[in-house]
C-alpha cells in the first residue's frame, strides 16, 4: 500500500515538474523518444561498438532517416506498416505480406543484415538506421490498422478544433512531452518501467509486436467515441495517450533488446 502511494506521488510530482505539451509528432519526436529510451537501456559495450563501428553517437540522430529516404528519387522497397487481412487479429506472412515488404518482415531482414559482418559496411549502416525507425513504427497501433481506411487516414475526426484524421491523431496528437527536452522525457519513460516489466518486454519477435499492436488498434484504436460531430471524446483521448506512452516504452526496450543481441 505504502509503495503504491509513493508511486502515485512520484507520478504526480513528475507531472508538476514536467507539464504536458500536446501535439508533438510520433513521427520525428516519437521516433527520437523511442531511440532515446533504447539508448538508455543499451549495454555499455554495445553503445560503444555502435559509436565506433558506425560513427553514430546517439541513436536519436538517425531515428528519422528512414522517412527521409522514403521521399528520395529512388526510395527503398520498404513499407512502414503491415496490412493484416480484414477480420483477422493475428499476422500470417503468407497471407498478409507475401512479398515481404511490410514492417514486420523488414525488421527481420534488417536484423539479419546488421548481424552479418560479411555484409558491406554501408549495408549494415543502413540496416541499423532502418531498425531504429521500423521497430518504433511497428509499435504505433495505426500502422497495423485496416487497409481499407489506410490505417485510419480515411477516418475524419476533429482534433483541437481542426479537421484531422484518426491516423494523424495517433501519430502526432497523443504524445504529451513532459518536460523541457525529449531526452528528459525519455529518461522519465525509462525510469517509470518496473525492472520486471523491462525484462518481460525485452523479448519476442516482430510478429509478436505486430500482433500486440494489432490487438490495440482493434480493441481501442477503432473503438471510437465522439462528443458532438467528429470530436473525439475525452475518455478516448485519455486511453489513447496511455497506450501511446506505453508503446513508446515498449518500442524503446525492444529496440535495445534487438541491438544488445546483435552486438554482444
Amino acid at each position: 500500500m505504502e509503495k503504491s502511494i509513493r508511486l502515485v506521488l512520484t507520478g504526480l510530482a513528475l507531472l508538476w515538474i514536467f507539464p504536458s505539451h500536446e501535439g508533438l509528432a510520433w513521427g520525428p519526436v516519437g521516433h527520437r523518444l523511442v531511440a532515446h529510451v533504447a539508448e538508455l537501456n543499451l549495454d555499455p559495450e554495445v553503445r560503444i561498438r555502435i559509436r565506433r563501428e558506425f560513427n553514430i553517437k546517439h541513436l536519436a540522430s538517425v531515428a528519422n532517416w528512414a522517412d527521409g529516404v522514403k521521399k528520395s528519387k529512388h526510395p527503398p522497397d520498404v513499407l512502414h506498416y503491415t496490412n493484416i487481412a480484414f477480420g483477422q487479429r493475428t499476422y500470417r506472412q503468407e497471407r498478409d505480406c507475401p512479398r515481404k515488404r511490410c514492417v514486420t518482415e523488414k525488421i527481420k531482414e534488417y536484423q539479419r543484415m546488421l548481424a552479418d559482418t560479411g555484409q558491406p559496411w554501408i549495408k549494415r549502416w543502413e540496416a541499423l538506421k532502418f531498425l531504429v525507425h521500423l521497430v518504433a513504427d511497428v509499435h504505433q497501433p495505426m500502422h497495423l490498422g485496416y487497409a481499407r481506411d489506410r490505417g485510419g487516414n480515411d477516418i475524419p475526426v476533429i482534433w483541437r478544433g481542426r479537421r484531422s484524421n484518426l491516423h494523424k491523431v495517433w501519430d502526432s496528437g497523443f504524445i504529451a512531452l513532459r518536460g523541457g527536452t525529449e531526452w528528459q522525457y525519455a529518461r522519465i519513460l525509462s525510469r517509470l518501467i518496473p525492472p520486471a516489466r523491462k525484462k518481460d518486454w525485452s523479448r519476442g519477435s516482430s510478429e509478436d509486436w505486430t500482433n500486440e499492436s494489432r490487438a490495440l488498434v482493434l480493441d481501442y484504436g477503432y473503438a471510437l467515441e465522439f462528443e458532438g460531430g467528429r470530436r473525439l471524446s475525452s475518455a478516448y483521448i485519455q486511453r489513447g495517450r496511455k497506450i501511446i506512452e506505453r508503446q513508446l516504452q515498449r518500442a524503446g526496450m525492444r529496440l535495445a533488446y534487438v541491438l544488445n543481441r546483435i552486438f554482444k
